[in-house]
Protein backbone atom coordinates (compact mmCIF):
# COMPACT_ATOMS: atom_id res chain seq x y z
CA UNK A 1 0.00 0.00 0.00
CA UNK A 2 0.87 3.23 -0.86
CA UNK A 3 1.64 5.64 2.08
CA UNK A 4 -0.81 8.20 0.57
CA UNK A 5 -3.46 5.65 0.68
CA UNK A 6 -2.19 4.50 4.08
CA UNK A 7 -2.39 8.07 5.43
CA UNK A 8 -6.62 8.31 4.23
CA UNK A 9 -7.28 5.02 6.45
CA UNK A 10 -5.74 4.90 9.11
CA UNK A 11 -3.09 7.30 11.73
CA UNK A 12 0.47 5.52 11.52
CA UNK A 13 2.01 7.80 14.33
CA UNK A 14 -1.01 6.34 16.31
CA UNK A 15 -0.51 2.54 15.39
CA UNK A 16 3.77 3.29 15.43
CA UNK A 17 2.96 4.55 19.06
CA UNK A 18 0.93 1.69 20.12
CA UNK A 19 3.15 -1.15 18.35
CA UNK A 20 6.21 0.27 20.73
CA UNK A 21 4.13 -0.72 23.65
CA UNK A 22 2.87 -3.72 22.27
CA UNK A 23 6.16 -5.40 21.23
CA UNK A 24 7.54 -4.70 24.59
CA UNK A 25 11.10 -6.59 24.53
CA UNK A 26 10.78 -8.44 21.88
CA UNK A 27 12.55 -8.01 18.76
CA UNK A 28 9.89 -6.82 15.92
CA UNK A 29 9.34 -3.62 13.57
CA UNK A 30 6.34 -2.34 12.03
CA UNK A 31 6.36 -0.45 8.45
CA UNK A 32 3.60 -0.29 5.79
CA UNK A 33 2.73 -3.06 3.80
CA UNK A 34 3.99 -3.72 0.23
CA UNK A 35 0.49 -5.77 0.09
CA UNK A 36 -1.91 -3.63 -1.88
CA UNK A 37 -4.62 -5.01 0.14
CA UNK A 38 -2.83 -4.53 3.61
CA UNK A 39 -1.79 -1.92 5.84
CA UNK A 40 0.96 -2.75 7.57
CA UNK A 41 3.78 -5.47 7.68
CA UNK A 42 5.18 -6.74 11.27
CA UNK A 43 8.80 -8.57 11.16
CA UNK A 44 8.90 -10.44 14.38
CA UNK A 45 12.62 -11.72 14.86
CA UNK A 46 13.73 -15.20 15.62
CA UNK A 47 13.89 -15.64 19.31
CA UNK A 48 13.94 -18.39 22.03
CA UNK A 49 14.00 -21.22 19.49
CA UNK A 50 10.58 -20.04 17.75
CA UNK A 51 11.47 -18.77 14.00
CA UNK A 52 10.70 -15.30 12.80
CA UNK A 53 7.86 -14.20 10.90
CA UNK A 54 6.06 -11.83 9.29
CA UNK A 55 2.83 -10.83 9.24
CA UNK A 56 0.30 -8.51 7.12
CA UNK A 57 -2.56 -6.84 9.05
CA UNK A 58 -4.82 -4.51 8.22
CA UNK A 59 -7.31 -4.38 5.02
CA UNK A 60 -8.21 -1.54 2.71
CA UNK A 61 -10.79 -0.05 4.94
CA UNK A 62 -10.40 2.46 7.73
CA UNK A 63 -9.90 1.27 11.23
CA UNK A 64 -10.34 3.24 14.74
CA UNK A 65 -6.96 4.80 14.80
CA UNK A 66 -8.66 6.88 11.87
CA UNK A 67 -12.08 7.15 12.39
CA UNK A 68 -12.25 7.30 16.29
CA UNK A 69 -15.88 6.06 15.97
CA UNK A 70 -16.91 4.05 19.10
CA UNK A 71 -20.13 2.08 17.80
CA UNK A 72 -17.73 0.34 15.00
CA UNK A 73 -14.83 -0.07 17.20
CA UNK A 74 -17.09 -2.08 19.79
CA UNK A 75 -18.60 -4.34 16.29
CA UNK A 76 -15.38 -4.79 15.25
CA UNK A 77 -13.97 -6.27 18.53
CA UNK A 78 -17.28 -8.60 18.45
CA UNK A 79 -16.73 -9.48 15.75
CA UNK A 80 -12.94 -10.22 15.47
CA UNK A 81 -13.53 -12.24 19.27
CA UNK A 82 -15.72 -14.66 17.69
CA UNK A 83 -12.91 -15.93 15.04
CA UNK A 84 -11.80 -19.44 15.55
CA UNK A 85 -8.56 -20.79 16.44
CA UNK A 86 -5.23 -20.50 18.82
CA UNK A 87 -5.10 -16.75 18.18
CA UNK A 88 -5.33 -15.74 21.27
CA UNK A 89 -2.14 -17.61 22.53
CA UNK A 90 0.24 -15.99 20.01
CA UNK A 91 0.83 -12.33 20.41
CA UNK A 92 1.93 -12.10 16.98
CA UNK A 93 -1.02 -13.41 15.07
CA UNK A 94 -2.81 -10.93 12.70
CA UNK A 95 -5.76 -10.86 14.57
CA UNK A 96 -4.36 -10.04 17.95
CA UNK A 97 -2.38 -7.50 16.14
CA UNK A 98 -5.33 -5.57 14.80
CA UNK A 99 -7.36 -5.63 17.63
CA UNK A 100 -4.27 -4.29 19.52
CA UNK A 101 -3.20 -2.01 17.03
CA UNK A 102 -5.61 -0.75 15.19
CA UNK A 103 -8.71 -1.03 16.95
Amino acid sequence: MKLSDLLKISDPVEVKRRFEKYRGTAKAEISVSPRIDKKYMIRVAAAGGVRGRIVHIGSTMPDFTKHGDEVKRKSYLARSAGIRGDWRDDKWSPNNLARALLW
